[in-house]
């Protein structure tokens, strides 16, 4: 697909391929009056992020480039659960200064701040990222995307928005994570990646539950599982999972919050009964009046049954990411 949009209009469904362009001055944005919202207006509303993580049985990493508008993020975090040692850095900018999120097929975003520096550079592919803090390198990696199918779609949002995503999970990636004191190499360590790309007109207050999934499985076969509930609801479902790189759609979940470190994930006729025991969480509560945010991201371990297809896919003590997040932008 070349084009997202289409006479103004954005495609909506599941994709096959990424468009080759995500160009917001393509799309005609209209007010549920069907007046015409241009400008400064426009590019206010228009919602942009790149969220990567990498993890093995031991360590999670999580970065992101934010483009809200009103204002640019960019953050960087590395968990380690034997030690329950955590870097963590994070900054904003006003009105996205020095944040660029690129929605093309190939480009690069990065996130700039008082010698912080987020670099995504997207290839034909795959993508390498690099995090640097100061004089120091905190992630050097190349992450390879050829040889799985990608979850790509778009959805009708509010009265006139849209959401676009594009997900991959269970990636091979090599390069180095250079963390307390120590370079550690990313392929001898089996570490695997995911991504979220999404962009779009998103509602002006929303809320999601989502859980992503990268690892191997007790018979050696990559595993990957992207579920959300609040988001990408209408028309399309971004619910998936990843058997060695082929992608099955999933069935719509609820999130179930049992305890204080304890959730449940579910779908109507069983199919789907997943347990998630947290542990670190990164939390952000801003609150600016124009634009406020709740944001909770746990580092989760991931149990239960997916039942899809005919055949049972088990999931024993996976290390995954719980996100819980409210947003007015």
């Amino acid at each position: 697909m070349k084009n997202l949009f289409e006479h103004g209009k954005p495609r909506y469904g599941r994709f096959k391929t990424v468009p080759q362009c995500i160009d917001i001055h393509d799309f005609h944005y209209v007010s549920p009056f069907k007046r015409p919202i241009t400008g400064i207006k426009k590019s206010l509303r228009f919602k942009s992020f790149q969220f990567i993580s990498l993890n093995n049985s031991q360590y999670m990493v999580g970065l992101a480039v934010v483009d809200l508008g009103w204002v640019g993020h960019g953050f960087f975090y590395c968990y380690d659960r034997q030690t329950g040692k955590v870097l963590e850095k994070s900054f904003l900018q006003p009105f996205g200064q020095h944040t660029h999120v690129c929605n093309h097929a190939i480009g690069t975003s990065s996130f700039k701040k008082s010698g912080f520096l987020i670099e995504i550079k997207k290839t034909a592919t795959g993508r390498l990222v690099k995090v640097r803090h100061g004089k120091h390198m905190l992630l050097d990696a190349s992450i390879a995307m050829d040889v799985t199918e990608p979850l790509v779609l778009c959805s009708p949002t509010g009265a006139s928005g849209w959401t676009y995503t594009h997900k991959q999970t269970a990636l091979s990636v090599t390069g180095n994570l250079y963390f307390n004191q120590q370079a550690i190499d990313l392929k001898s360590h089996q570490f695997v990646a995911a991504l979220d790309d999404t962009c779009g007109m998103l509602r002006a207050e929303t809320a999601w539950h989502w859980l992503s999934l990268s690892g191997v499985d007790h018979s050696g076969q990559r595993l990957g599982l992207n579920l959300a509930s609040g988001v990408n609801e209408t028309f399309v479902s971004e619910n998936s999972l990843w058997l060695n790189g082929k992608i099955i759609e999933l069935p719509a979940v609820l999130f179930e919050q049992q305890s204080k470190t304890r959730w449940r994930i579910y779908n109507a006729d069983g199919g789907i009964e997943l347990i998630v025991h947290t542990s670190w969480r990164r939390h952000e509560a801003k609150n600016f009046v124009v634009v406020a945010s709740q944001f909770n991201q746990w580092v989760s371990e991931v149990s239960g049954i997916i039942t899809c297809q005919g055949g049972r896919v088990d999931i024993d003590a996976q290390m995954g990411l719980l996100e819980q997040h409210y947003a007015k932008w």
